[in-house]
């Protein structure tokens, strides 16, 4: 049974895509993804965890779906550690899945 809140789950969606893309892309990607994700869909990093397709769709634009999945899994990841669930990779899934799975595993 896990302690985990919404509201720490919000936080721990923003922290996992902001570790991921850091880790990955780098600090000047990240910020760069904020700065469209602000100016162009409205989009607020508190927002993310609400938001979760437009992100997946702004990772598929910029980087293929390829790119997208691949990202989409590597932040799923990273999230289902903080979590301190075991994570499964599914064929199929996309980042908004994994995100529901989490959030009904703490239902």
């Amino acid at each position: 049974m896990t302690t985990h809140t919404r509201l720490d789950l919000n936080d721990l969606i923003c922290s996992a895509i902001d570790d991921t893309i850091i880790e990955v892309l780098g600090r000047k990607v990240l910020d760069a993804l904020y700065q469209v994700l602000e100016t162009k869909y409205s989009v607020t990093r508190e927002e993310l965890p609400y938001r979760t397709e437009t992100v997946y769709n702004i990772l598929e634009t910029t980087f293929g779906v390829f790119g997208a999945k691949t990202l989409g899994t590597c932040i799923a990841r990273k999230l289902y550690a903080k979590l301190g669930f075991q994570f499964h990779d599914h064929d199929g899934y996309s980042l908004l899945d994994y995100v529901e799975a989490a959030k009904a595993k703490l239902s």
